[in-house]
């Protein structure tokens, strides 16, 4: 790691150590990117996650695992993101996840979403996926505007029936509140309906935009307690502006730097209130590219952590759950 980026972390850790109320959340980010800058912020979130009572042994036993071939009998689901067929490129379409998995043994599958549908739309396919029962136990894992799918189908009547044989959940960079960018783009006169009418005439469903709206999305529902055998991962980015690479990531994350940290799409502060455990990725903007760090390796470890997991590690996630 650069030594500017080693300094800024340590002074994130001093600010936290007086932090008197030791809690975070997307406001006090907020204010805290005004009276400092939105990097500053970034950085206390990504300590704060990492020294977390809650996430901390989680993020230590991933990182500490031994990673090889195991013949598990599950079956590692890919639930695709927006634009995975027309932009297979941003990691949409899970194809890093597949061939990590089946080098670890594990069958795979991509369940067939709408490139760019509605969320309800997307929860129905996969609802309708899942009924189709091949005996094993599933791992499911989605990408960006899938989590939302996921958590549209979480609060159906029969999602405990669907999620039988889904054993847990990993989430790369998921907009479960949605993202501020749309927004943004309502705000514009000009730009709005332009983007309006560029899906309508690629032919992709409009309202779809309404849907990953920040502030159109429903408080999260209590809809896990249905599902209580379900665990769930989160893997998050947290880039500082020199990290975006892509100049469409360092436009989105200019647009929303006066809202706090933020990976390009989404409120990095809106993971703090998810249910489950949080593996931060240092400098990885929406799409999970960091630079200098092996993402296969980083799914391998989950992969391993959720199948394979030493009695130890079990008893302390108990621990972390309960």
């Amino acid at each position: 790691m650069p030594e500017p980026e080693t300094e800024l972390l340590r002074q994130a850790a001093s600010w936290l150590e007086t932090f008197a109320d030791r809690t975070l959340d997307v406001e006090k980010l907020r204010r805290l990117t005004e009276e400092r800058d939105v990097d500053f912020a970034t950085a206390v979130l990504y300590q704060a996650l990492r020294t977390s009572p809650r996430h901390g042994p989680f993020i230590a036993q991933v990182d500490g695992l031994e990673v090889g071939p195991t013949a598990t009998g599950v079956e590692v689901v890919i639930v695709p993101g927006a634009f995975y067929r027309e932009a297979p490129d941003s990691g949409a379409d899970g194809r890093l996840i597949r061939e990590t998995a089946e080098r670890l043994g594990f069958t795979t599958a991509l369940v067939p979403l709408l490139s760019f549908g509605r969320i309800h739309a997307n929860a129905d396919l996969l609802a309708d996926w899942l009924r189709r029962d091949n005996g094993c136990d599933r791992i499911l894992v989605t990408h960006s505007k899938s989590a939302l799918e996921v958590r549209a189908l979480l609060a159906r009547l029969d999602a405990p029936e669907l999620l039988r044989r889904v054993v847990a959940w990993v989430d790369l960079a998921g907009l479960f509140h949605g993202t501020p960018l749309v927004g943004w783009q309502r705000s514009r006169p000009i730009r709005w309906p332009l983007t309006r009418l560029l899906l309508w005439w690629k032919g992709y469903a409009v309202a779809a935009l309404s849907d990953i709206d920040r502030a159109a999305c429903p408080p999260w529902p209590e809809a896990l307690a249905r599902a209580s055998h379900l665990k769930v991962i989160h893997v998050v980015g947290l880039p500082l502006r020199r990290h975006l690479a892509l100049p469409l990531s360092r436009r989105c994350h200019r647009r929303l730097a006066p809202l706090g940290p933020n990976d390009g799409a989404s409120l990095l502060g809106d993971v703090l209130a998810l249910p489950g455990l949080i593996y931060p990725v240092w400098g990885a903007d929406h799409f999970l590219r960091p630079a200098g760090r092996d993402m296969g390796e980083l799914v391998a470890r989950i992969l391993t952590y959720l199948t394979v997991q030493p009695a130890a590690l079990v008893d302390a996630e108990r621990q972390l759950l309960t």
